[in-house]
């Protein structure tokens, strides 16, 4: 793999799978990557499948977008020092 690719994935945030949804970690990307990696991760889900976003602060600016797009966050409990969230397809 060359250092762009790598690059690429990087600026989309660390993802995975676990049994209550698509994990995706943030932290440590420059603004505005999150909000673009989440904002395209949710883009991509064609189901009610939940999204786990792992961040290291408060995403101001993702709430008004995603109420736009139809989907809803919830602050839950993560690691300290992490801001996480559940995001969610309204219904």
């Amino acid at each position: 793999m060359n250092a762009s690719a790598s690059d690429d994935r990087q600026a989309l945030g660390k993802r995975w799978v676990e049994a209550d949804g698509v994990h995706i970690d943030v932290r440590g990307l420059p603004p505005p990557a999150p909000l673009v990696a989440i904002l395209e991760l949710v883009g991509s889900i064609g189901d009610s499948t939940p999204v786990i976003v792992h961040h290291e602060r408060d995403p101001q600016m993702l709430y008004p977008e995603l109420a736009e797009i139809g989907w809803t966050a919830v602050r839950i409990d993560g690691a300290p020092g992490e801001v996480r969230l559940r995001l969610e397809r309204g219904r």
